[in-house]
């Protein structure tokens, strides 16, 4: 019984692996999306930044030139930023000067 029995071989050809370079290069694709998407957010967090800045600048500029103008055209603002700025009192004027620091002496 054992004698007349023979294993059955089978050969299978070989499967080309057209699936794995599917798969690679669906890899590449996702990768490149990834860093694609990265450094365009990234690139545009700077943008944004800049343009706020940019923003400001306009700002601060229009208010300097408005300064500017006023320095111009009256002595006004020079006397104004003269006692303010460096505390330059006019001839025949006083000084008060007022501070919440001081302690109240209390009368008996």
């Amino acid at each position: 019984m054992f004698k007349d029995y023979q294993p059955k071989i089978v050969i299978k050809p070989y499967q080309k692996r057209k699936k794995s370079w599917k798969k690679v290069l669906l890899g590449i694709l996702l990768v490149s999306f990834v860093i694609t998407l990265s450094v365009y957010l990234g690139l545009s967090f700077l943008v944004n930044k800049e343009v706020r800045n940019i923003s400001e600048l306009r700002q601060e500029n229009n208010y300097l030139k408005k300064e500017i103008k006023k320095l111009k055209t009256s002595d006004e603002a020079y006397e104004e930023i003269l006692r303010t700025k460096y505390g330059y009192i006019k001839n025949g004027e006083k000084i008060i000067v007022y501070s919440h620091s001081i302690k109240r002496i209390k009368k008996k």
